[in-house]
C-alpha cells in the first residue's frame, strides 16, 4: 500500500507525525489507515475523522493520487 510521507502535527490534533496509508478499492484510491507517532490510529475514534478531514490528508491524497499537491481554496 502506498504510504504518505510523515506531517508533522495537524492543527488540532496531538500527535507529532502522521502518516497516511492508501490502497486501491476497484481501481480508486482510497484512505485505508492512519499512522500516529508510530501507530495505527482507531478509525472509530474522533482523532481519525479529524486527521481524515485535515488539510494534510487531502494533500497526501492528491500527491499520491496525482503526483500534485494542491492547496484547498
Amino acid at each position: 500500500m502506498p504510504r504518505s510521507k510523515e506531517y508533522d502535527a495537524i492543527s488540532g490534533l496531538e500527535g507529532t507525525k502522521y502518516v497516511f496509508d492508501f490502497g486501491y478499492v476497484d481501481n480508486t484510491l482510497v484512505l485505508r489507515g492512519i499512522w500516529k507517532d508510530g501507530d495505527i490510529l482507531d478509525p472509530n475514534v474522533e482523532e481519525w475523522t479529524k486527521a481524515k478531514d485535515s488539510d494534510e490528508a487531502l494533500s497526501a491524497f492528491n500527491i499520491l493520487a496525482t503526483g500534485v499537491a494542491t492547496e484547498p481554496s
